[in-house]
């Protein structure tokens, strides 16, 4: 009787093994298309990483995009500077992942801009297709006198469900 029990113990305890295998496999292979990864996370941000980006008056910028509701998004992009500047300005895109070209397609643009300030941000609740990607890009502008300083970022594609 023990023998069986063992038995059906170390069967059940391998199937959990390969299944849970499985699944860190596709983890780690998912699809990358134009830098950003296809993801089934709940959201998915970027912040502008490169240092060069870093000028005299431009900080960083960032862009979000995230799941809302049902067929819903919360996209987000924002720019900072080191100090008030002439103009600060954010561009948000929406792009959806067309499968048969395998790349992003523009949906929407947006941009805001903010005189005479050192941050400025857009968001934006919108219905979309489900059960295709979606990801956002932003480029970010400082203009302070003659002077002109731009960074960008996209981040990782979210299924819509």
């Amino acid at each position: 009787m023990k023998k069986k029990i063992i038995s059906t113990l170390s069967l059940i305890l391998s199937v959990c093994f390969l299944f849970c295998g499985t699944i860190n496999a596709e983890e780690i292979s998912l699809k990358q298309v134009d830098g950003s990864y296809l993801t089934n996370q709940d959201s998915a941000e970027r912040t502008t990483e490169n240092t060069n980006a870093r000028g005299e008056h431009l900080m960083d910028g960032s862009c979000t995009v995230s799941k809302a509701g049902i067929g819903k998004i919360y996209v987000y992009g924002q720019t900072t500077a080191h100090h008030t500047v002439d103009k600060i300005e954010v561009v948000v895109y929406v792009e959806k992942y067309n499968a048969k070209t395998d790349k992003w397609d523009m949906l929407e643009v947006f941009t805001k801009e903010s005189k005479d300030n050192y941050y400025v941000s857009f968001g934006k609740r919108m219905n979309f297709e489900r059960g295709t990607y979606y990801r956002v890009r932003s480029e970010h502008f400082v203009f302070k006198g003659d002077d002109f300083e731009e960074t960008g970022c996209f981040t990782d594609g979210i299924m819509i469900d």
